[in-house]
């Protein structure tokens, strides 16, 4: 059975931030197209996901490195395989590379097996080719098996979840996780479709996001979580979008923007140590 945990008050960020962002990107490139009936693949839509791994991702580290933040990206492990060069660079330029399936599989249809084994290549994968195993993941979907697989193999953190704000704890047989909550207002849904949407439409999105958890993070520290792809959000005006949230996030005082790893090594070691169970009692639910 897994335990989910909640502190019940006491949170807080390193120096006293007032919010914690974190930038991440599904990389990902045709891994989602699936064949249609009869076996062929669409070709528009499996090379519009394939400007992410050989176009986007080169436009997006240009950015982040020119507006000085570190972003993380949740790889596929198909990505690391045919595209080691990218995962190399998001790696040198000391961003966070975490799982994102092998090939985009539906966890939810994996056998206990079968997830287990795409979680033990993408790792792999991703060692080989970053420089350092994966602590964070990101799946298409959920099984009821995924938490205790990614435990099971030592992972620090999931982001999975949509039902809080703030980052909370998964435990079972002695092992922990983290999970970082997700906003449901990434690129895949702001722009409808990977070749539809306006770009400024998205940028009142997610600056109503952020503004309104920076406003709350006066009363108790926040949490701003955002979700990209580098074939969605790494096109020419929409790249513009992705730069523009992250100078308005900027201009605030107090943001601390950090990688998935960061935020969850925090909150293992400063929110949800042993020590601060009595200082900060927590809220136990259980879930499955």
């Amino acid at each position: 059975m897994v335990k989910e945990t909640h502190l019940d008050g006491g949170f807080s960020w390193p120096d006293d931030r007032r919010i914690a962002v974190t930038l991440t990107f599904d990389f990902q490139g045709g891994e989602d197209i699936r064949p249609l009936a009869d076996g062929k693949i669409d070709h528009e839509k499996y090379t519009q996901a394939e400007y992410g791994p050989n176009t986007a991702i080169w436009r997006i580290l240009g950015i982040l490195e020119e507006e000085q933040v570190k972003a993380t990206f949740l790889t596929c492990g198909g990505i690391a395989r045919r595209y080691p060069d990218a995962v190399k660079a998001i790696a040198a330029k000391g961003h966070e590379v975490a799982g994102h399936g092998y090939h985009h599989e539906v966890a939810r249809n994996l056998t206990r097996e079968e997830e287990r084994e795409v979680i033990r290549k993408t790792s792999a994968i991703i060692e080989a080719t970053a420089g350092g195993e994966p602590v964070g993941w990101r799946s298409c979907t959920q099984s009821p098996n995924s938490l205790e697989l990614l435990m099971e193999r030592g992972y620090l953190w999931n982001s999975n979840s949509f039902s809080h704000d703030l980052p909370f704890l998964w435990q079972a047989d002695g092992r922990e996780l983290v999970e970082l909550p997700r906003q449901p207002f990434g690129d895949g849904r702001t722009y409808a479709h990977r070749d539809a949407g306006n770009p400024d439409d998205t940028l009142v999105i997610w600056k109503a996001l952020f503004d309104e958890l920076y406003e709350e993070s006066k009363l108790e520290p926040a949490y701003c979580p955002f979700q990209f792809h580098p074939y969605i959000s790494g096109r020419p005006g929409r790249a513009r979008t992705l730069r523009r949230i992250i100078q308005h996030m900027k201009k605030a005082e107090g943001v601390w923007f950090a990688t998935g790893g960061e935020v969850a090594r925090w909150c293992l070691d400063e929110l949800f140590k042993p020590d601060r169970a009595e200082a900060a009692p927590r809220k136990l639910a259980h879930g499955s």
